[in-house]
């Protein structure tokens, strides 16, 4: 992967760039006139050789160069015979002026060049941190939808297979739906009813509680209770064991009422 604006690597603003490399070079500068008296006339490049590769570490090549052109003019001029003057040049000082010149400008293209690397792997890691965090996000919204298709599947597939022992059926804020096993048990011979008709056919003592269970919300998907129930046809009253079954069914809850396994 190639990082195209690798060279965006420099962190400071250019306000902060340019006053940071006139602190670097006027630092050199004193220093190396502080010790005029005891090195002279060795040495006139070295301090601000040094302030140039701090400039390119920090601030980048643009700067470095010009504070390797402000330090030549600068070191020839006060530092290199005869000081306070930029000429005549022996061949002593050319040579210095080479050196200088030539191992600030290598050290600064090799700076350069390990910056824009480093930026441009750190950019190459963040990206792949990033896409890895959405492969995960991904993955889990994958096992998220799997698991809730797997609870659908489930839930069809036992409301299919045991469709005989339904009795009535309740999904979301729907009415009831009753099923044929209702009619059967209540002795009704129509096979439907109006809205809330179907409440007459239950025993009231019975009906109040099974309102109350339908009314619940869902707390855990695929929980159970057991309870009786008795229709007013039934001249006995013969109570018939049932189970209320609840889920959480494409984000809503559905009530499921069937002869439970031991009636």
């Amino acid at each position: 992967m190639r990082i195209q604006n690798s060279k965006s690597w420099v962190k400071y603003s250019w306000r902060s760039a340019v006053l940071g490399s006139a602190a670097l070079l006027f630092s050199a500068f004193i220093v190396r006139d502080a010790l005029q008296s005891l090195i002279e006339p060795y040495a006139p490049f070295h301090f601000f050789i040094v302030a140039c590769l701090f400039i390119a570490y920090l601030y980048g090549y643009k700067l470095a160069l010009v504070a390797t052109w402000i330090s030549a003019l600068t070191g020839s001029f006060f530092f290199v015979k005869p000081y306070f003057t930029l000429g005549p040049a022996a061949v002593t000082d050319v040579i210095q002026f080479v050196n200088f010149a030539s191992v600030t400008l290598i050290s600064i293209f090799i700076i350069e060049k390990l910056q824009r690397t480093i930026y441009a792997r750190q950019m190459v890691l963040k990206i792949m941190a990033s896409r890895h965090k959405i492969s995960l996000q991904r993955e889990n919204d994958r096992l998220y939808f799997s698991k809730k298709s797997n609870e659908a599947w489930t839930i069809l597939e036992e409301m299919l297979t045991s469709f005989d022992d339904l009795i009535l059926l309740q999904f979301g804020g729907a009415s009831v739906k009753l099923e044929p096993l209702f009619f059967a048990l209540a002795k009704n011979g129509h096979t439907s009813l109006k809205q809330e008709e179907w409440q007459t056919f239950v025993h009231p003592d019975d009906l109040a509680f099974l309102l109350v269970q339908l009314a619940k919300p869902v707390v855990r998907s695929n929980s159970a209770s057991v309870f009786t129930l008795r229709f007013i046809a039934d001249a006995d009253a013969t109570p018939h064991r049932v189970q209320l079954e609840s889920f959480t069914f494409l984000g809503k809850p559905l009530k499921i009422l069937r002869l439970a396994n031991d009636a």
